[in-house]
């Protein structure tokens, strides 16, 4: 039995660019391709209808005449960089449907080759407009709920000011004053932390401002901050646990002398959980403090620091290291199963 003929290679050719473009042009995305010369030389019909221009109206760089005039230079300053270097990328931007209305869109490009040669990229854009616009009322009702919040603390704050005005005796107004930089230290990590719009955060940059934050609300712009960091992200609630330690110990060195300089570290150990570090300049610990098995007592504050270490799961270290020491270890909660 005589096998049947196959078909010339040409024909094979032809069948599999058939193929491709029909697959592309039923696609739930906006793909685009471009030469090794930058310009654009094909878009899926999807491109097409979205923008009602046609190929020969879309080729070159006549596709970024439908991006928005305020996306327009990073857009292309995107797109050339990446080319140039030949890596992959990802944007956002707006783009003009037929319409008229500019809808958001997210362009991933990434290059692609022919035998060995670099042949230019291929890209494909998703819709985000909705989670955009998502993102956008978050942010509106994250700013009010931060508004509220702060009128809420100077409000508290104003009224301990005026209880304090009015106290009789040093411990009452200590201790007075003591809750007033609480309060602060809660405004300073709410301020900080509201600056973080993505659902996690990295320690390794909110704490050292956060650090510095304290150190100027306690009147200490003098006071030499040392931060060495590595990138740790946790959640919010990890994070403004921890933002409360720091707060804590470094009012307790400004309040308790603990010398001109703070250094703060940010990490991780050996066996990959993260380690916060908290060291003054000072005298260090009195021997009774260090001999003691959990903070608290001695030095105001301290008890609270360890309440809250619990919480992260930390294991809290204190020593003598050129001066007073917090040592907090801990697995972010984030990593745990």
């Amino acid at each position: 039995m005589q096998s049947p003929e196959r078909p010339a290679p040409y024909a094979d050719i032809r069948m599999g660019e058939a193929e491709f473009r029909e697959l592309a042009d039923n696609a739930p995305v906006m793909i685009w391709r471009s030469r090794p010369d930058k310009l654009c030389d094909w878009f899926n019909k999807p491109w097409e209808d979205f923008v009602g221009r046609s190929q020969e109206q879309l080729f070159g760089y006549g596709w970024a005449e439908d991006v928005h005039p305020d996306d327009f230079d990073r857009c292309v300053a995107t797109y050339t960089a990446a080319f140039d270097a030949r890596e992959r990328f990802t944007m956002p931007y707006r783009l003009r449907r037929r319409d008229g209305v500019y809808r958001w869109f997210l362009d991933n490009g990434a290059p692609f080759y022919r035998n060995g040669e670099f042949a230019g990229y291929f890209g494909s854009c998703v819709d985000i407009t909705e989670q955009r616009e998502l993102e956008d009322h978050q942010r509106v009702l994250l700013a009010e709920l931060n508004h509220r919040v702060k009128n809420n603390l100077q409000l508290i704050l104003s009224f301990l000011q005026l209880s304090k005005a009015r106290a009789h005796g040093d411990e009452a107004r200590e201790l007075l004053q003591a809750a007033i930089s609480r309060i602060q230290g809660v405004g300073a990590v709410q301020d900080q932390l509201h600056r973080n719009t993505g659902g996690q955060v990295d320690l390794g940059s909110y704490l050292p401002t956060l650090a510095r934050t304290v150190l100027d609300a306690e009147g200490r712009t003098d006071m030499t901050l040392v931060a060495q960091t590595q990138s740790v992200a946790v959640s919010f609630q990890m994070a403004s646990d921890l933002g409360l330690i720091v707060n804590e110990l470094i009012t307790n060195i400004v309040k308790h002398g603990g010398g001109d300089r703070v250094q703060l570290e940010v990490g991780r150990d050996e066996d990959g959980r993260a380690r916060l570090v908290v060291r003054d300049s000072g005298a260090g610990f009195a021997p009774a403090l260090l001999n003691e098995p959990a903070p608290g007592g001695g030095l105001r504050g301290l008890g609270l620091v360890s309440a809250l270490a619990g919480r992260c799961g930390a294991q809290l270290i204190r020593e003598n290291r050129d001066g007073a020491c917090m040592t907090l270890r801990f697995t972010p909660d984030l990593e745990r199963n």
